[in-house]
């Protein structure tokens, strides 16, 4: 008998979508359905749909309309302590584990995460300016309609013709 040889693992359309908008947010990307469409080339509706059903089931968050990203599902947290000794040592202790350290050890610790501390600042503010950035265009969008409705009333107030209903000779 023979046997045949292993087929590649089929994945679906829905993960396809999923892994796409996880590995864009993972680069620090923003995922939009047409940055999506465009990597996975699927149709507009394909992706929606299963967007979508992403949103409804909790594995995708809406960060504004069309941009979205996963949910992280990160294990639950434990308790972290850090005591300095009197003699320069530290004990790190996180949940049942305990680690004895030299300050060098302290100062290599340090440094490897201060990559992530920075990454996590970056995205931080990133994504205050982003906000604040929205804040600012509805707001400016809000004070522009009220100018126009001033400039109207004003207008009807002088009894003057809008520019499209002056007639030219």
């Amino acid at each position: 008998m023979t046997q045949k040889p292993p087929q590649p693992v089929r994945r679906g359309v829905g993960e396809l979508v999923f892994q796409t908008i996880q590995d864009l947010h993972n680069a620090g990307r923003i995922a939009t359905r047409s940055i999506v469409k465009e990597m996975t080339g699927q149709s507009y509706s394909v992706v929606d749909d299963h967007v979508k059903r992403m949103l409804e089931d909790g594995r995708l968050r809406r960060v504004s309309p069309g941009v979205f990203e996963p949910v992280e599902e990160l294990p639950a947290a434990q308790a972290i302590s850090l005591t300095v000794l009197p003699s320069g040592m530290a004990k790190l202790e996180v949940g049942d584990a305990c680690l004895d350290l030299n300050p060098a050890d302290c100062r290599r610790i340090g440094s490897l995460f201060r990559g992530s501390s920075e990454e996590m600042t970056s995205l931080q503010g990133a994504r205050e300016l982003s906000d604040a950035i929205a804040d600012l265009r509805r707001q400016l969008a809000l004070a522009q309609h009220r100018v126009d409705q001033q400039d109207e009333v004003i207008r009807r107030l002088q009894r003057l013709p809008k520019q499209a209903e002056i007639q030219f000779l």
